[in-house]
Order: C-alpha cells, then sequence, then structure tokens
C-alpha cells in the first residue's frame, strides 16, 4: 500500500513540476525555430544578392492585445468575491478590477487610432 501511495505522489510531482518546464521548453524551441529560418531567409537573400526588403530586418510590432485587462478584470471579480466571503470588504476587488478596464479602454483606443491609420493608407 506504501509503494502505491509514494508512486502516485510521484506521478503527481512529476506532473505538477514537469509539465509547464516540458510547455516553456516547448515554446521556446518553437521560438528558436522561427528565428532560425527568419535568419536563414535573409542570409539566402544576401547569398544570391538580392536586396533584403526592410520587413524582414525591422521586428515584427506586437499586435495590441486586450489579454492582459482580461485578466486583470477578472482577478478584480475574484479578489471581490473571495473578500465578500471572508467578510471582509470586498472593496480590495477594485484595484485590479479598475486596471484591467483601464487597459480595455487604452486597447480599445490603440485598436481604433490603428484602424484609421490604416484606412488613411
Amino acid at each position: 500500500m506504501e509503494t502505491s501511495e509514494a508512486l502516485v505522489a510521484m506521478t503527481g510531482m512529476l506532473a505538477s513540476f514537469g509539465l509547464p518546464l516540458l510547455v516553456i521548453a516547448i515554446v521556446l524551441a518553437y521560438k528558436h525555430k522561427r528565428n532560425r529560418m527568419h535568419q536563414e531567409t535573409i542570409l539566402r537573400l544576401a547569398e544570391k544578392g538580392l536586396p533584403v526588403p526592410a520587413e524582414l530586418l525591422r521586428p515584427p510590432a506586437p499586435a495590441p492585445s486586450p489579454k492582459g485587462g482580461l485578466v486583470l478584470v477578472a482577478l478584480g471579480i475574484a479578489l471581490a468575491a473571495f473578500f465578500r466571503e471572508q467578510g471582509l470588504p470586498s472593496s480590495i476587488g477594485l484595484i485590479p478590477g479598475l486596471m484591467g478596464v483601464a487597459l480595455l479602454v487604452a486597447w480599445r483606443i490603440d485598436s481604433r487610432a490603428a484602424a484609421r491609420r490604416e484606412n488613411l493608407r
């Protein structure tokens, strides 16, 4: 009985620590392969004497995303619910919640400005 409990504990620890490391390793390997292919493309163009487009030399601009704002809004709601359940003031959830709302508003403004710039071109 003790052996099976130890096996379950070892498997649980391996899964909880090993899987996140495996995911990180896969993401890093993918980014490395993509960067290597990008550099090889530039090298092939240069070897053939062709001009290298400026788009290949410039790093890609990160696309604005509402993820951070959504996470903070969800965290604010979760904190408010937790503190209300504990009988404490739930207003502490306003801090991350309103920060998330501000990020969402900023993302919306940026996306509208980018759409206007695209329409002007």
